[in-house]
C-alpha cells in the first residue's frame, strides 16, 4: 500500500492524529471524490478484487467502482494505518426485492471500543461518514439520518430517513467474511445478465450539501437548493457526465458506445 497517491487521490493532504477523526476524514473524503460505478463492467472489463488491481484502478487510473472493489480498497488502506477492520457482507433491500441475495459488502471498524459501520460503496443515499453501530440510535450525517435495528434472523438493517419514512437501505450477517468470500457473489453481480449492474450505467458520488446519481439515462442531483432531474439525450452527454461530474478518466468509449447502443432512442 502505496498511502500517499491514495490519499491524493481523495484529496487528504494530510491526517489528524486522533484515529477516530483520521477515520472520519477517509470515510468522507472517499464518499466525496471516488465515485460508485459501474462502467468497468459495461466495457467489458473483468471484475479483480485483488488489492493492485483495486489500487490501480482507483488509485492510477482515476476510476471508481462498487462495494466489493470500493470497500476492498478502503479496509486494505484502514489496515495500513492500523485500524482493526472486519469485513462483513449483506442484502440489498432499497431496490424493493422481495428475497435479495448477499450481494454487498461494507465494514465494521473498531476504535477506542466503539465499533462504527463504514461503507464507502454503496451508492446513492449511503452513508456520508463511519456511523457507530449501535442498535436503535439514529446517527444524523448532514443531509441525511440514519438508524441501525436488529431483524428477527439475527441480520443487522440499515435504513435512512425519508420524506415516507424510515426506508430499508440493507441488511448485514452477523459473521465476519475474509476478502476469498466476496468472490462468488462479486463474479455473479459483475457477470449475470439480472445483476442490476451488467444493464445499464449507474454512477454516485456525495457533495457537499447532498449527492448526484446517474441511473441509466437519468441524471439526478439532490442538494440543499432542492432536486432537479434531466434525462440525457445521447451518448456524447453520458460520457460528458461521467466525465465532468463523476471525475472519470480514460474512458473506452468505443466498448462503451457499443454496449449502450440501445439506451438512446
Amino acid at each position: 500500500m502505496q498511502i500517499d497517491p491514495f490519499l491524493k487521490r481523495i484529496g487528504v493532504q494530510s491526517l489528524p492524529d486522533s484515529a477516530l477523526e483520521g477515520l472520519q476524514t477517509l470515510h468522507r473524503a472517499m464518499t466525496r471524490t471516488v465515485p460508485f460505478e459501474n462502467i468497468a463492467i459495461l466495457e467489458g472489463k473483468t471484475i479483480s478484487l485483488a488489492p493492485d488491481a483495486l489500487y490501480a484502478k482507483v488509485v492510477e487510473q482515476g476510476r471508481g467502482g462498487y462495494c466489493f472493489e470500493l470497500n476492498s480498497l478502503f479496509a486494505g488502506v484502514l489496515e495500513y494505518l492500523g485500524y482493526a477492520v472486519e469485513r462483513r457482507i449483506g442484502r440489498v433491500w432499497a431496490n424493493g426485492a422481495p428475497a435479495p441475495p448477499l450481494t454487498h459488502m461494507t465494514l465494521r471498524v473498531t476504535v477506542a471500543g466503539q465499533a462504527y459501520l463504514c461503507d464507502v460503496g454503496f451508492g446513492g443515499g449511503g452513508l456520508r461518514e463511519p456511523l457507530p453501530w449501535e442498535i436503535g440510535a439514529v446517527g444524523h450525517q448532514l443531509p441525511d439520518s440514519f438508524r441501525l435495528d436488529g431483524t428477527d434472523n439475527g441480520e443487522t438493517m440499515l435504513s435512512r430517513l425519508t420524506g415516507e419514512g424510515w426506508k430499508s437501505l440493507y441488511s448485514l450477517l452477523p459473521c465476519s467474511m475474509r476478502p476469498q468470500d466476496y468472490l462468488p457473489a462479486n463474479h455473479y453481480t459483475s457477470t449475470h445478465p439480472d445483476s442490476f449492474f451488467t444493464q445499464a450505467p449507474v454512477a454516485a458520488l456525495n457533495t457537499a450539501d447532498g449527492r448526484i446519481t446517474l441511473r441509466g439515462r437519468v441524471m439526478r442531483r439532490v442538494g440543499a437548493n432542492g432536486e432537479s432531474e434531466r434525462e440525457l439525450l445521447n451518448q456524447e452527454e453520458l460520457f460528458q457526465v461521467l466525465t465532468e461530474d463523476f471525475g472519470l478518466s480514460n474512458l473506452n468509449e468505443a466498448a462503451l458506445g457499443h454496449r449502450l447502443s440501445g439506451l438512446f432512442p
